[in-house]
């Protein structure tokens, strides 16, 4: 037998381990495996001390007075909490998925876990249609996103209580309504779920399906593990692994970013390349109100029309703490008018990057000339930009962290190329997508070209 094969169907080449023979493998690869394989039952100490250390970074910061503007992270737990959750915990979260793919979600995050332990004691109802509709997760996105610009969540402790709290109690209750023993949380509610989905195909780690023998296990994300070919929905929870065993499915160590070269062969959906584009656009919108000047004319604008229709006492109203920003001891109190500008500058945002990304990825799907449908060609083209897409949202969910290495005596200088030099990794990488899904350098890739620099731009006027 030759040390690889074709798998039936799919036409993957995968090399094969030895296991044709019912023994576990003895390389690194079979190593790592095996060990989450013999500790996998010890994972609920993780969710446990994971969900602990959730519950004190939220509760014990809004029980606190806010902090004073001279306070630090060293002296003052409210920063530290802040500089944890914000600066550590969503960045790294995200940057990750590259190295070791959704194994955050399989090992450690405290809202899936709670999600899957609620549904063994619930009522195992059947998950509804509506519920699996694929435009679920963009609303849940769209929806958690807004709000927590809205309410501060970055900048006030009861407002990332709120928001990640009620998040948490949400997945509990679905947990405790839908599928006993699943995460529907997690495959339909997640907010970050489809991104990290999108981001674990340029990971580096997928569960494989080996030679010709498969076998169904139970997933808790409704994978049928007999069929499996893509890595969006696996959180790596090493259910479905059992070394030695004809028909398990298998730790694979892969190139970062092999499945979306291969991505034909690898159930692209188009739900998710919607998701790229309007989370793109909806985060980008999140960075432009608070730093470009754009927005500020945008508010005046919207204001005059809404002050011209007689409507000056509606817009000047300020709501409670849990709806709209207000702190009026930190003197940051929102109005209507910034609740509305806030919201719709946003899915402006949103909807003018996703309509000029897809329209620039349907200008390359026709300019290819594929036999096979416009839309399909365009779900296939789309994934070049995840690249682009996950170095920036790394880079901005974690300005935090990279002001902190100031305290380790790296100058801003230094700050700044480290940054610049992971934005240009992502471009390059995207530029590199471009031209494999594209069979190389022809014409139909200059649109490509042109949204990876409009993205580019998009972004760098963001953060830099």
């Amino acid at each position: 037998m030759k040390d690889v094969l074709k798998v039936t169907g799919e036409n993957l080449q995968i090399k094969k381990p030895d296991i044709k023979k019912g023994k576990p493998r003895k390389d690194i690869v079979g190593i790592i495996e095996a060990f989450f394989v013999r500790n996998r039952r010890r994972f609920v100490y993780f969710h446990t001390g994971m969900f602990i250390a959730l519950a004190l970074l939220l509760i014990v910061p809004a029980l606190l007075p806010l902090p004073a503007d001279d306070t630090t992270v060293l002296n003052n737990f409210t920063r530290f909490a802040g500089f944890l959750i914000w600066g550590l915990w969503f960045p790294l979260v995200l940057l990750s998925v590259v190295f070791f793919g959704r194994l955050w979600c399989g090992l450690l995050c405290p809202h899936g876990a709670l999600s899957e332990y609620a549904s063994k004691k619930g009522f195992g109802r059947p998950v509804p249609k509506w519920l699996r509709w694929g435009g679920v997760p963009i609303a849940s996105f769209v929806l958690v996103t807004t709000f927590g610009q809205v309410v501060g969540i970055r900048e006030y402790p009861m407002a990332a209580l709120e928001v990640l709290g009620g998040t948490l109690i949400i997945a509990a209750l679905v947990g405790l309504i839908y599928a006993n023993g699943k995460r529907t949380f997690c495959r339909s509610l997640c907010p970050l779920g489809p991104l990290l989905g999108i981001l674990s195909r340029l990971g580096a780690v997928s569960f494989e399906r080996v030679g010709r023998e498969s076998k169904g296990y139970p997933c808790p994300t409704f994978i049928n593990t007999a069929k499996k070919v893509a890595s969006s929905n696996c959180i790596e929870c090493f259910k479905c692994v059992n070394p030695g065993v004809p028909g398990s499915l298998h730790l694979q160590i892969r190139r970062p970013g092999k499945e979306i070269e291969e991505i034909e062969k690898r159930k692209p959906d188009s739900w998710e390349v919607i998701y790229l584009f309007s989370a793109t656009g909806l985060a980008l919108g999140a960075f432009y109100w608070l730093v470009n000047p754009l927005y500020v004319h945008y508010k005046q604008v919207l204001g005059g029309i809404l002050l011209g229709a007689g409507l000056g006492d509606w817009i000047g109203w300020s709501g409670p703490w849990w709806l709209m920003v207000n702190y009026p001891a930190a003197g940051d109190v929102f109005m209507l008018i910034d609740l509305i500008s806030v919201t719709s500058f946003m899915f402006l945002c949103m909807a003018g990057v996703a309509a000029v990304l897809f329209f620039l990825t349907a200008l390359s799907a026709l300019l290819l000339r594929k036999q096979a449908p416009l839309m399909t060609t365009i779900t296939k083209l789309g994934y070049l930009y995840a690249p682009l897409v996950l170095v920036s949202l790394v880079i901005g969910l974690g300005l935090i962290l990279f002001q902190s290495l100031g305290a380790f005596g790296l100058s801003r200088a230094t700050i700044r190329m480290i940054q610049g030099g992971l934005f240009a990794t992502g471009g390059i990488w995207s530029l590199y997508l471009a031209v494999r899904l594209q069979d190389g350098l022809n014409r139909a890739i200059v649109p490509s070209i042109i949204g990876i620099g409009f993205l580019g731009y998009a972004w760098y006027q963001a953060l830099f």
